[in-house]
């Protein structure tokens, strides 16, 4: 018979076939829905491990820490509040506690929420990492903190898991889309170019041109702060062109509702006087009339990865699917 110290809530998940998450639900009632016949599967094979309610308790008990800090851009961001969310409530589905902070894309405030972090001796964090210190996230992960990197990461930071979308590869598929719409200006907005999310999105669009016999443009892209109250000028400017863009893709969440604001105060008809293309699908995208094309990540998939990420279930860097949504925003030229 199996030793009862050896068994693990791990083991009792794998072997009801079901997440850790479930069987944390089933062990803590009220804290989320289970069927009764997963609840009955999840008890059977506690019953077969030999498992039980105290066995989770010291479980608990013995591991270093059951928080993990959770750092992330920019929180007012549609993009970042959803991933935040999700990400608390799979952890807390988990038994684990979350330290949330936000670093409004300051690398200084940043500093000083990783520092009380790693004196709160979090077990791990995952974090959007501004583009800067790299010696400090060295440095937590040779304290022993696992680290998780979503959405964005650092080169320099090797240790660190990575869980990603596809950004070249959707930016450029929506640039292709464009180009098959008979588009053969198309603007680019972005964030800094120092974060890996906007060079490799920026690299997509840029490949999306080139394999359609358009030549790239520097003219037609315009990079912008993420949290830049005047990003606005950057549509101003590609609409200053002497030929301007017929369709333009936002390729930065932050900034799209600025760029969507100063889109209805010019009062520019789309998708009849420009296409538009829009990274993220916020909630606003959808309800807008018309309603906006964009590349929507799968933010529960990416909250999962991540917290599997910390129980060694996924070990190699994770490049999910970002999927182009066609909506009415964009139109073929007239």
């Amino acid at each position: 018979m199996t030793d009862k110290k050896k068994s693990t809530i791990k083991e009792v998940a794998a072997l009801a076939k079901v997440s850790i998450g479930v069987v944390s639900r089933v062990l803590n009632p009220g804290t989320g829905s289970v069927s009764e016949r997963t609840r009955q599967r999840v008890r059977e094979a506690m019953q077969t491990l030999n498992y039980s309610p105290q066995s989770a308790a010291r479980e608990l008990k013995t591991s270093l820490n059951n928080t993990i800090g959770l750092v992330v851009a920019d929180i007012a961001n549609d993009f970042f509040s959803e991933i935040s969310d999700l990400i608390v409530r799979r952890a807390r589905d988990m038994a684990m506690n979350v330290i949330l902070v936000t670093t409004q894309e300051d690398p200084l405030l940043e500093r000083e929420s990783l520092r009380m972090l790693m004196q709160k001796r979090v077990k791990a964090i995952i974090a959007t990492p501004t583009s800067a210190n790299s010696d400090l996230w060295q440095s937590i992960a040779d304290m022993g903190i696992a680290i998780v990197f979503i959405d964005r990461y650092l080169e320099d930071v090797s240790q660190a898991h990575v869980i990603g979308f596809n950004n070249q590869q959707s930016a450029f598929e929506a640039t292709a889309w464009l180009t098959e719409q008979g588009h053969r200006r198309i603007g680019w907005i972005s964030g800094p170019l120092n974060t890996s999310t906007s060079l490799q999105r920026l690299a997509g669009y840029r490949k999306g041109l080139e394999e359609k016999g358009i030549t790239w443009d520097s003219r037609y892209t315009a990079i912008k702060n993420f949290r830049d109250p005047h990003a606005s000028e950057a549509l101003d400017d590609l609409l200053a062109l002497e030929d301007p863009p017929t369709a333009i893709i936002i390729g930065n969440t932050s900034i799209a509702p600025v760029i969507m604001a100063r889109v209805r105060e010019l009062k520019i008809s789309v998708p009849d006087t420009l296409s538009l293309i829009v990274y993220h699908d916020s909630h606003w995208s959808r309800l807008v009339t018309p309603s906006i094309s964009v590349i929507k990540h799968p933010l529960e998939a990416l909250a999962e990865h991540a917290l599997l990420s910390l129980s060694g279930e996924i070990s190699k860097p994770c490049e999910l699917a970002s999927t182009l949504i066609k909506r009415e925003s964009v139109a073929p030229v007239k």
